[in-house]
């Protein structure tokens, strides 16, 4: 008997993640470069956040420099584009004026921090985009995944904690991190359920 997938969240029904899915009317919109190697990763967070947030989108390759969607969206001057990236030339991100919002989209590497790296060397149509990086002291809630600082986050948590300082609101983004928390709380029930 073949397995059954949730048209939504695209995971087999058993582990389906749309029951801890908010909806946030996100201002800033987000759009995650996801490697493909996580793109059927139980323990990735892109996937919920994307679907609890109503301006975003997931793109899925190695190499985006040729990616037409992401292309048109560079080049188009009604937009301003960053790059959740933390390079040397990355500045903090903070919070964006109420008009500056609307014309602004993110961009997210979604990856191991090796695969993130990778994926930002062979997209050349990346590099020239201003950085933006969070701010220090965030420390991570991710306990799924094996991390090798506190500080390294999650795609979900570093796609919250960005829109939090860029829209300047934390209370809005709340039930982002509630989702958060209860995925976790999941994927690790789901964990003991399977070593018994």
């Amino acid at each position: 008997m073949s397995r059954q997938y949730c048209t939504s969240c695209e995971r087999p029904l058993v582990t389906c993640i749309c029951k801890f899915c908010c909806s946030i009317n996100n201002e800033v919109e987000v759009w995650f470069l996801q490697h493909t190697s996580e793109e059927k990763q139980a323990k990735g967070t892109a996937k919920l956040a994307s679907l609890c947030l109503t301006h975003s989108k997931i793109l899925i390759g190695e190499d985006f420099s040729d990616n037409q969607q992401l292309n048109k969206l560079l080049t188009d001057p009604s937009k301003q584009v960053y790059l959740l990236y933390p390079e040397q030339s990355a500045v903090v991100a903070k919070a964006l004026t109420k008009s500056e919002r609307k014309n602004t989209v993110i961009l997210i590497l979604d990856g191991t921090w090796k695969k993130a790296y990778l994926m930002y060397q062979l997209s050349t149509n990346l590099h020239p985009l201003a950085k933006i990086t969070l701010a220090s002291g965030i420390k991570s809630e991710y306990r799924i995944r094996k991390h090798h600082k506190e500080s390294d986050v999650s795609s979900l948590e570093a796609c919250a904690h960005a829109l939090v300082a860029l829209e300047d609101d934390k209370l809005k983004y709340q039930p982002l991190f509630n989702s958060f928390a209860q995925f976790n709380d999941f994927q690790l029930s789901l964990r003991k359920n399977n070593q018994k």
